[in-house]
């Protein structure tokens, strides 16, 4: 929760001793204001107010779709709207950090910003402009940034981190470059723009201050509520012994268990910006694609690097819990064994690849057990039910397009119960169910939908009644994108130019299909075919390659239809019947009459196939 600026608490509490200046090659100035000036601060900030937009819904629709177009499928996939709404709705800091930095740096103009400016100081807010701050507001959901900016916070200690605000801000400010700083605590989550280091003497709440990082803070107003980029009492203050920091404009200081992440990389601040983005980030950036997070404290961590597992602690700021972040690792070993609970929550998240497993004891509820062990990498879940009864497993896996080749289908949805041990591997062309014992699982591909051109233009189907630019479209028109009665995402155009948009274009069927359910006995691969449609094959003589498809009549996935298929369909039926869950229903090869369920019939039907098979 940002905290606004309170300057009159602020100076009661400074008590300047005597401040001087050595800055790299900079004159001596009587104050920080003076030696900001020089810096460019009277010029290069950006004359807006932090602000929130207070949005219900995406808005301004044009500034959401086109941020719709830059995410992967990775991003989009996860609540792209929410994601949106978040961050333009936290405050525009960021935003306005960013095109204060990237001006100054040169690698955009005032006048890219608003036509006919010089300076960012000349800038007002209009439409135009909110719809460039709120861009690079949003920055920070595309999963290189994030990824960067979680790494830094979690993988530094708090010296570390001071130690970068120090070494950056001299290096930055001899180049004459501005950087970025966010700042985490308990009271705040800000985005300031970094400008240059003083060394001097002060004092703020009676501690002792040698360093301060000047920086121009979006929050900084003159008394009639006007932007003035630069106050004092906005810096950072940092002892270079103890390594406390202090901002006294926010009462923050160590108490509030800060942490700083610093990037002066242009290329990053700027990919998949709103002006001359940049399409390439630096490799080291690029690297830092592991990440996870741990939604219960009742288990131990490791991160594994070749075979070696190393205990990683669940790293705090700000009084919360924060992600794991990992850079260069192979997998991660997760290890619960705690009588007091029953549920475990775990995501895995890189740039091609995000994976969030639940899992629970469905069984015993009154005595809240779990006992599990789980490996988890880019291809591979493996869960490992160290407990006497089975636990429910609820695993989400979604990739980019591109790490398969068979389908259009980005998320998958895998659920059932796990007794002893179960895999799942991402292969090249489907997932592969593994177990030492039965596999009782539903698995649910859901799609993306594609404009006509090939790009993402919509995904999702809590994104309902939005326009959509879809550019190579044979209307080259805007085009409407609603959802019908029937769960279809439907596309309509204004064919006559008419302001009314009632040509239907095409209609896409969004909800995925019910799950299917796999009764198997042996290991199965599960793939999707040019119909999209689901087939699953085996491997019958144990070669290591599954190439023998599961045919209808095949209930357990042995191989053979017999007796024991028809009993699994009996089965089935009865869970089908009883049970309150979705749980699917497997017609692909227990609906032996293709009358589209599965029931009694099947088995009679299997059980007259075996027999007539046996008799021939």
């Amino acid at each position: 929760m940002k905290k606004l600026l309170s300057f009159l608490a602020s100076l009661a509490m400074l008590t300047t001793m005597s401040p001087f200046y050595t800055v790299g090659t900079k004159n001596d100035y009587d104050d920080l204001k003076s030696l900001a000036d020089s810096l460019g601060a009277d010029t290069d900030y950006l004359n807006v107010v932090n602000y929130e937009h207070g949005l219900d819904n995406p808005d301004p629709a044009d500034v959401y779709f086109d941020y719709l177009s830059k995410c992967t499928l990775l991003e989009a996939a996860y609540s792209p709207r929410s994601f949106y709404c978040d961050m333009v709705m936290s405050g525009s800091d960021m935003g306005i950090s960013l095109l204060e930095i990237l001006s100054h740096n040169g690698v955009i103009l005032p006048s890219d910003i608003q036509q006919g400016a010089e300076s960012l100081s000349e800038i007002t807010l209009n439409e135009e402009t909110d719809k460039i701050i709120t861009a690079y507001q949003t920055t920070q959901c595309y999963t290189e940034f994030n990824n960067y900016e979680e790494y830094l916070i979690s993988s530094q200690t708090y010296e570390q981190q001071i130690n970068s605000l120090i070494s950056t801000a001299e290096s930055c400010m001899k180049n004459d470059k501005y950087f970025l700083i966010t700042i985490h605590a308990y009271k705040m989550n800000q985005a300031v723009c970094g400008i240059g280091i003083a060394e001097g003497e002060w004092e703020w709440n009676g501690k002792s201050y040698d360093k301060c990082i000047l920086t121009l803070d979006s929050n900084n107003l003159d008394n009639e509520g006007n932007a003035v980029g630069f106050r004092e009492e906005s810096c950072i203050y940092i002892n270079s012994e103890t390594k406390e920091s202090c901002i006294p404009a926010y009462d923050l200081d160590m108490t509030d268990e800060p942490a700083y992440a610093v990037i002066d990389d242009d290329s990053l601040l700027n990919f998949k910006g709103a002006i001359k983005p940049s399409v390439e980030i630096s490799k080291d950036k690029d690297d830092i694609t592991h990440f996870a997070f741990l939604d219960t404290e009742y288990i131990s961590a490791y991160s594994v690097k070749n075979g070696i597992k190393t205990p990683i602690a669940k790293p705090t700021y700000g009084g919360l819990n924060g992600p794991l972040s990992l850079n260069d690792i192979d997998s991660i070993h997760i290890e619960m064994d705690n009588e007091y609970n029953r549920y475990l929550n775990f995501r895995y998240i890189n740039t091609d690849r995000w994976i969030d497993v639940e899992l629970e004891d469905t069984i015993n509820r009154d005595l809240a057990e779990l006992y599990v062990s789980l490996d988890i990498s880019d291809d591979m879940i493996n869960i490992v039910n160290e407990g006497n009864s089975p636990i429910h497993s609820h695993l989400q896996i979604r990739m980019n397009e591109g790490t398969y080749n068979f389908s259009p289908y980005f998320l998958w949805y895998v659920n059932g119960d796990v007794n002893k041990d179960f895999t799942v591997e991402v292969v090249e062309n489907g997932m592969l169910l593994k177990s030492s014992g039965k596999i009782e699982m539903s698995v649910t591909p859901q799609r993306f939908i594609t404009s006509l051109s090939g790009e993402l233009q919509y995904v999702n189907s809590g994104l309902i009644t939005d326009f959509a630019s879809v550019g190579d479209s044979p209307t080259d028109n805007d085009i409407l994108v609603t959802l019908d009665n029937e769960q279809n995402v439907v596309f309509y155009f204004d064919e006559n130019n008419d302001g009314s948009y009632d040509t239907e274009m095409r209609k896409v069927d969004l909800t995925g299909g019910s799950p299917y359910h796999i009764s198997s006995e042996n290991n199965v691969l599960v793939t999707v075919n040019e119909e999209q449609k689901i087939v699953c094959y085996i491997d019958d003589n144990n070669d290591g390659v599954y190439d023998t498809p599961v045919q209808k009549g095949d209930a357990n996935y042995d191989g053979v239809i017999d007796a024991s298929d028809a009993s699994a369909v009996l089965a089935h039926y009865a869970r089908l019947s009883t049970s309150s869950e979705n749980i699917g229903s497997d017609t692909h090869t227990m609906d032996f009459d293709s009358s589209g369920n599965v029931d009694a019939a099947d088995a009679s039907m299997i059980i007259k196939y075996y027999a007539d098979i046996q008799t021939s």
